[in-house]
């Protein structure tokens, strides 16, 4: 998922540097599943892997917050908000795609035109006007599609399902207090999203799986190499590009991210979309490019 909504004005001025950076990180965030699938069959949940993970990048991350403390001091609740939002979303949106299929983790995640636009009209006082509402409708009606193709209705939402749900909620609403937020430092506001998601992590272990499975020390190295290269990596790319490019260049991340993760799962993780799927990712689709048109 992408890291950041940071909720500033942006420079009018591209460079093509920056607009490689926004895609090649939505390729990245797109096929983050192929780790954590493979993570997963070693007996890591998306728990563990997020405290694993993560928990090395916040070490790393600490240092640069305690030397910006003093430009983030007076708004350590915002910073905390962020901190706690995002860490959700993470770990919800890794245990989405950990136990179910990749696609409609990903398709429910992203009613977050829907809630965005919500959200920004709720807390933001953001006018709410005739293609915000379209985006909302083709949002939720995508994702009620998705949820009654064939016999889902009759059933409970899966835990993967409510996971994703619960993602795009967390990261809406870290975007939201990102928005108000803008005398936090930047690096802060990045950083901080590592620490969250190892403390939400660590506290969801004490309820479910505690014990970490034995891995070898390859095992531990591809972990350590997939926080600082993948994750670490794309971060720094998503960041870097939403600050150099268009805010309605930048939303279209969205959609790369989107189309990698579905056409990377059909051909490489072997899922197979029935016409309600397809239908319904359409749908979402349409909306995120609504929603995108909206940004400036």
């Amino acid at each position: 998922m992408t890291a950041i909504d940071i909720g500033l004005p942006l420079r009018r001025r591209e460079s093509p540097a920056a607009f490689f950076a926004l895609m090649a990180s939505g390729v990245c965030w797109g096929l983050i599943w192929l780790p954590l699938k493979f993570f997963g069959e070693l007996g890591l949940t998306g728990h563990t892997i997020a405290l694993s993970a993560y928990a090395l990048l916040a070490v790393l991350s600490l240092p640069v917050l305690l030397r910006q403390r003093h430009l983030w001091r007076g708004e350590w609740r915002l910073l905390l908000l962020i901190g706690l939002f995002f860490g959700c979303a993470n770990v919800a949106f890794t245990s989405a795609l950990m136990l179910g299929p990749v696609v409609r983790a990903m398709l429910l995640f992203y009613l977050l035109p829907a809630w965005g636009a919500i959200g920004g009209w709720l807390f933001l006082d953001e006018r709410l006007g005739r293609r915000r509402l379209l985006a909302v409708a083709l949002s939720l009606g995508g994702v009620a599609v998705i949820l009654t193709a064939g016999d889902a209705w009759r059933a409970p939402l899966s835990m993967a399902d409510a996971m994703a749900l619960a993602a795009g909620l967390c990261y809406t609403g870290a975007g939201i207090v990102n928005r108000r937020a803008r005398a936090i430092p930047l690096a802060s506001r990045t950083l901080v999203t590592f620490i969250g998601s190892a403390v939400l992590a660590a506290i969801g272990l004490l309820f479910l799986t505690p014990a970490m499975p034995h891995l070898s020390a390859v095992h531990w190295l591809l972990l350590a190499l997939f926080a600082l290269l993948w994750l670490l990596g794309a971060s720094l790319m998503t960041t870097y590009g939403v600050t150099h490019v268009e805010a309605s260049r930048a939303a279209v991340l969205q959609v790369v991210e989107l189309l990698v993760a579905v056409v990377s799962a059909v051909l490489l993780g072997g899922e197979v979309l029935r016409l309600q799927e397809w239908l319904g990712g359409a749908m979402i689709v349409g909306a995120t490019l609504l929603e995108a048109r909206n940004a400036h």
